[in-house]
């Protein structure tokens, strides 16, 4: 078992979540971002959600996916300067899981070095928890997770919404 693995449920850590207008970190940009700290119990201690305001218009598929629009964030999104400061704040000081961590911290990263940002997020990657949690499953997706454990989506591809089915899902993996 990784070390890093093992801290959960025996110290608090991060997850976090994000929404995007595309897969490529270079060309697409951040729509949402989400973290929430959790207690060595499992249980929520504390939470952080923003929308961010970004340059290009959302494409039509990301809005039909996420619910997110041109106007949404406009109208309540925040700046992606303060929000990944915000963000690295938040989380600095724990260490911080994402579903598919690659995708997040190379979209945080590359972020935070287009607006020349001196900030560097490190995810640990949650899908190896769950291969050691629930061995043989042919896929770890957050959907196929949910799916497997019985949990109902409520709200999937939303930042928060998923960082909330992530943190049910290693609930029910450890036995919760």
């Amino acid at each position: 078992m990784n070390p890093t693995e093992a801290l959960i449920g025996r110290e608090p850590f991060c997850l976090l979540d994000i929404e995007t207008t595309g897969f490529s970190a270079e060309s697409h940009e951040i729509t949402e971002i989400a973290v929430i700290r959790v207690g060595a119990d499992l249980q929520i201690l504390e939470e952080t959600s923003c929308l961010i305001r970004i340059e290009n218009p959302v494409p039509y598929q990301i809005t039909r996916i996420t619910g997110i629009t041109d106007q949404l964030l406009r109208t309540k999104g925040r700046a992606l300067h303060e929000s990944l400061r915000d963000i690295h704040h938040f989380t600095h000081a724990h260490t911080t899981f994402a579903h598919n961590a690659k995708f997040d911290q190379s979209f945080l990263n590359a972020s935070a070095q287009r607006i020349g940002l001196r900030t560097s997020f490190q995810l640990k990657c949650s899908i190896p928890v769950f291969k050691r949690l629930l061995p043989g499953h042919r896929s770890y997706g957050l959907p196929k997770l949910v799916a497997a454990l019985g949990l109902n989506d409520g709200g999937a591809h939303r930042a928060l919404a998923d960082c909330r089915m992530l943190l049910e899902c290693l609930r029910r993996a450890h036995g919760g």
